[in-house]
Parts: structure tokens; sequence; C-alpha cells
């Protein structure tokens, strides 16, 4: 069935939009530099806290209003701590039930996260790390922020000086045949085969010659 999305009278459905977003960040994910704190993450004793910002994760947006405080616990562990996007899970009107703050801990060594591809799947888990630390009786430990940033007047500078670039090399080109320096053929020049080089051809076709 086929679907409408910007339309009139349709849904632009969630994941589409999701999809638009991550592909004009080309897959980037980070926090917005210059929103609120900038989801600044703190800690005192074995408590971790999250100053309020906004985050893009696979092209989903997440927004912590205020500030939001978790017990790390006091068990001798490696800790990440992870924004986690779960779309197998359903929200309802009230609750946020698709993505939450999450600690995840191992023994031996800093623990790998799991990473689906919820853009192509609209389906799976995908987790964003914004710091790392140790966690003992004595409280947290070894502290390092994780956090990426997105910069969106830098990406559509960006943008903007490759379409310049394009551009300045387009009319680089048109400007070689105008003066004669750059030749236009018949789509037979992509066989290269030698062609005559005055008006009309043997085949009858007609040639446009610039030499210089």
């Amino acid at each position: 069935m086929l679907k409408g999305h910007v339309f009139k009278e349709q849904i632009f459905g969630n994941q589409i939009f999701a999809l638009f977003i991550n592909t004009f960040l080309n897959g980037q994910n980070g926090v917005s530099n210059n929103y609120k704190n900038g989801m600044q993450v703190t800690y005192s004793a074995s408590n971790i806290t999250i100053q309020s910002g906004a985050v893009c994760i696979q092209g989903r947006f997440l927004e912590e209003d205020t500030s939001t405080s978790i017990f790390a616990g006091t068990d001798t562990s490696y800790c990440k701590l992870v924004i986690e996007i779960d779309l197998d899970k359903q929200n309802t009107e009230q609750q946020l039930l698709q993505a939450t703050y999450k600690i995840v801990k191992s023994s031996s060594g800093y623990p790998n996260l799991t990473q689906n591809d919820i853009v192509k799947n609209n389906a799976g888990v995908y987790q964003y790390e914004l710091a790392r630390f140790k966690t003992s009786s004595s409280g947290i430990s070894e502290f390092q922020d994780m956090r990426t940033f997105l910069d969106f007047e830098s990406v559509y500078n960006t943008i903007k000086t490759e379409f310049e670039s394009v551009l300045k090399e387009l009319e680089e080109e048109l400007a070689g045949v105008e003066d004669g320096s750059a030749f236009v053929l018949k789509s037979s020049i992509l066989s290269g085969k030698n062609e005559p080089s005055d008006s009309q051809g043997s085949n009858g076709d007609l040639y446009i010659q610039y030499l210089e």
C-alpha cells in the first residue's frame, strides 16, 4: 500500500521523519551544543545527574527539560551511562516508554553497547553513551564525559560550502565551452569512436565541435 508523508490530509509518520533527520545528519548522533545546559553529566558520591539539554540519536530527538539524577550503585563495576532507545516498546499518550536513561555495567571491563539499525528497521535497541566511570563502595571514580555534539550551524555551513564548490566547478566547465576550450559531441563520444571533424558525420548526424 502506498502511503503519503508530507501530503495534505496525510500523517507525517515519525519513522519517516527520523529517516529524514538521520539522512540529513549523515548518521551522526549528538547533543545540541547551543540548547540549555547541553545535557552535561555531573556526579557526587554514587549519584549521577544529567542536566537539561537536547540530543539527536539516529534521527530521533530527546529533551531533558530540567535534570535527572540516577543512583549508580556501590558495587565494583565498569559502567556506561547511556540513553537507550527501544522501539520494540510502545509509548502511551502519558508516558515515553521507548527511551530511558540506563547504566550498563560489567565486572571485567567497559561493556559493549547495543546499537541496532533502528532507522532501517524501525525496531530494535540503540544505546547512545553519555559518560563512563567506575563504581565502588567509595563512590564514582575515573569519570569520563563521552558526549558527542551536533553543531547545526556547522552542518549547514558544510552543506553550503559543498554546494558552492559544485556550482563553481559547473560554472568553470560552462565557461570553457563558451570560450572554445572544451567541446561537445553527440552521444557517440561515449563509445570512443573517432568521428569526422566537419559539421556532418558519415551517418548523417550533426556534430558540434570546438577545438583549442
